[in-house]
């Protein structure tokens, strides 16, 4: 399940946001794991964040997608 956003900053601080609710290290001893999952960048040049384990509020529940299209790897030469 993904949320998509418009940047990364937007998508980054809802990562932060379900850090900071399971307490990881990062948010207590400024090291360590900060995210659950972090976001990656999408075809159409928004964010995809694989929200999977976070616990989501009523309006995020409407806005999830099952899939989106990743960002296309370069070949290596």
């Amino acid at each position: 399940m993904y949320l998509i956003y418009e940047t990364e900053e937007a998508a980054l601080e809802r990562a932060d946001e379900e850090g900071k609710y399971l307490g990881f290290s990062y948010w207590n001893d400024g090291m360590g794991t900060r995210w659950l999952t972090s976001p990656v960048p999408t075809a159409d040049d928004k964010w995809a964040l694989d929200v999977s384990d976070y616990e989501l509020d009523d309006l995020e529940q409407g806005d999830i997608l099952l899939s989106y299209t990743p960002l296309p790897e370069l070949e290596s030469i």
